[in-house]
C-alpha cells in the first residue's frame, strides 16, 4: 500500500467509527426522550431541551409507539 492508500483506509475506518457512534447516540437520545415523555415531560419541553422541533419529537414518539 502506498501512503495515500493508508491515509484513505484510516479515514474510512474513522468515518465508520463516527457513524457507529452517531447511531448509538441517536438510540440513547431516543430512549431518554421516550422515558422522559412517559414520566410526563411535555413534548414542547422535550423539543426545547433537545433542540429538535415539536414535530420531530412527536414523530420519534410515534415511531416508539407512544
Amino acid at each position: 500500500m502506498t501512503g495515500e492508500e493508508d491515509v484513505l483506509k484510516r479515514a474510512v475506518t474513522q468515518l465508520r467509527a463516527a457513524e457507529d457512534a452517531v447511531i448509538e447516540a441517536r438510540r440513547d437520545l431516543t430512549a431518554v426522550i421516550v422515558a422522559e415523555r412517559r414520566a410526563g415531560v411535555s413534548v414542547a419541553d422535550l423539543a426545547a431541551r433537545t433542540g429538535k422541533t415539536v414535530i420531530d419529537i412527536r414523530n420519534l414518539l410515534s415511531a416508539a409507539g407512544l
